[in-house]
């Protein structure tokens, strides 16, 4: 299925853009993480071997350096956290008391208490990336951010417990939950602070608006579905729009990506169409719609030139690629 490294899986129309500052945010990340205390293949994988200072360049290429660091940050917390609580290998036994242990220690963080040195360094990470926001933008009001990530939490806990009586959720309902477990709805408040959007609540919570944040959530959840398919096959991980499909509708695997792909076209589709017709929705276009639109552009980009480019998702990747 899968092209040679930093070509595409999934057509995308929108330029390739990224930060110059990216070194810069991936060097902070190390050092924020040295701090806390992560160490080991935690630090090897994902700290020095998949480009996450790139990921977040990529994703925010307009971003200024201090709010690109947090991005970076957050990129970091995700893919740690899922590595170690929310992608378990093993489900045998009583796996739900510590998840929920480690779930309440970040709960805790989200209501307010500092994180201390005894804390877990996954936590401590996070109350660090909190800290940097509030240091950046001290007016900036962060509660729906920290609300999301506790959906994020919830959301885990679907899926892991789908995974622990070997069910695999119809396509409708996984699209839905996959939007929570894979933290779209975090970035989408992440975005507001990294790249200072600024949306009347009226344009905000508009129907057309969050239909344009659904199809997004979508494009990139699929596209990295697609990235990350023959390694979560490998691993019997069924929670992934290819099993999905061949599930619910009985198809071999060559026609469920080939539908997961008329998905993304479905999603872009959906996005393109209410970008250019946004008056007729009674929303008047002006620079703070260009500024989300433009950086969800970047963002559908992002998510799927950075997997060609990331050796988390390509073993034979040499880093990032320039095209």
């Amino acid at each position: 299925m899968h092209p040679r490294t930093g070509e595409l899986l999934i057509p995308c129309p929108f330029p390739d853009r990224s930060s110059p500052h990216g070194e810069d945010a991936a060097a902070y990340v190390r050092e924020v993480a040295a701090e806390v205390g992560i160490r080991g293949r935690a630090e090897t994988m994902v700290l020095h071997g998949m480009a996450l200072g790139e990921a977040a360049a990529l994703t925010y290429p307009d971003a200024d350096i201090g709010r690109l660091r947090v991005a970076a940050l957050w990129i970091a917390f995700l893919v740690l956290f899922d590595d170690a609580w929310s992608d378990l290998r093993s489900l045998e036994g009583d796996w739900l008391p510590p998840v929920l242990d480690q779930h309440r220690a970040v709960e805790r963080v989200l209501k307010g208490r500092p994180a201390t040195a005894t804390d877990d360094p996954l936590v401590r990470l996070l109350a660090r990336l909190l800290s940097d926001i509030t240091d950046l933008a001290p007016g900036w009001e962060d509660t729906r951010l920290r609300q999301e990530i506790g959906r994020y939490l919830a959301g885990t806990l679907w899926e892991l417990d789908l995974r622990s009586r070997g069910r695999v959720a119809d396509l409708t309902t996984y699209l839905r939950m996959r939007r929570y477990f894979s933290t779209m709805t975090v970035q989408l408040e992440l975005d507001y602070f990294v790249c200072r959007l600024s949306l009347p609540e009226r344009v905000r919570t508009h129907p057309c608006v969050r239909l344009v944040d659904a199809a997004v959530a979508d494009y990139a959840c699929i596209a990295n579905d697609l990235y990350s398919y023959e390694a979560e096959r490998e691993n019997g991980l069924a929670q992934n729009v290819i099993p999905v499909l061949r599930h619910e509708f009985g198809w071999d695997e060559d026609r469920a990506w080939s539908h997961a792909l008329r998905l993304c076209a479905r999603a872009l589709r959906t996005f393109t169409d209410v970008r250019d017709r946004l008056s007729r929705y009674g929303i008047e276009p002006d620079e703070r719609t260009r500024r989300y639109f433009e950086h969800y552009e970047a963002f559908m980009s992002a998510a799927v030139r950075w997997p060609a480019r990331s050796e988390r998702y390509r073993s034979d990747a040499t880093g990032f690629v320039h095209p």
